[in-house]
């Protein structure tokens, strides 16, 4: 997390939260603030009053609310890639680890609905270059799902006229979509979601042989269970 310049760990009073804590919360509040009235409607006023302080206390931490809103989505995304990249690190061949990736990203999401909002309603509010500083020039979320393909395509478990970059983008933008409709009380847990949409991006573009080979395994692990 990019820290405000001169923050320290001294505490100028009992009542004063540590600047750690006070950091979280102030990042807390903001990502909700910005998902209630959106970035433009959204003011560092409504965000210190929230906090319960003033708002010239806010520069302490920042220095404009562009400031904020790129460490609210920086945060977002940090968290985000931080979870994919775990499930794609694991065993598994490409096409498993495929899998693991759509439904570790889809919980994720559904866990975090709101700071999902923000990122994906707000990052275009952010000039280009702090856009590219956040996503990184070959856009790394993408590049899991895209990486992943690429080398599924090279194994011979994807077929060899899907795109990696096309496939990888349609997958996310899929799964991403999972954020306006699900609710916590609904008819499907976020795990079921994402094994369905799973489930149909593997069959989508898998080879004859690589979903073969998918359904026998499913079929051998289901006749264990039972």
């Amino acid at each position: 997390m990019r820290q405000p310049a001169g923050r320290s760990a001294r505490r100028s009073g009992g009542e004063r939260k540590p600047r750690e804590e006070r950091w979280v919360e102030l990042i807390e509040v903001a990502t909700q603030v910005f998902y209630e009235k959106g970035y433009d409607g959204a003011s560092l006023q409504d965000i210190a009053d929230r906090l319960g302080m003033l708002k010239g206390s806010l520069y302490y931490y920042i220095q404009s609310k562009e400031d904020l809103l790129f460490d609210v989505i920086s945060s977002v995304h940090r968290n985000g890639i931080a979870v994919i990249r775990a499930c794609a690190e694991g065993p598994g061949d490409p096409l498993e680890l495929l899998e693991k990736v759509i439904v570790g990203h889809v919980e994720h999401t559904c866990a975090n609905l709101v700071p999902t909002a923000v990122f994906l309603h707000e990052l275009a509010a952010l000039p280009a270059a702090r856009r590219t500083e956040i996503l990184g020039s070959e856009h790394a979320y993408q590049g899991v799902f895209r990486d992943l393909v690429e080398r599924g395509r090279q194994n011979g478990l994807v077929r060899p006229d899907v795109e990696p970059r096309l496939a990888a983008l349609s997958i996310l933008g899929s799964a991403n979509w999972v954020y306006r409709w699900f609710r916590p009380d609904g008819p499907h847990t976020a795990e079921e979601i994402g094994a369905q949409l799973a489930d149909m991006a593997v069959r989508a573009i898998a080879t004859p042989g690589a979903l073969a080979a998918r359904d026998r395994r499913s079929a051998t692990v289901q006749a264990a269970g039972a």
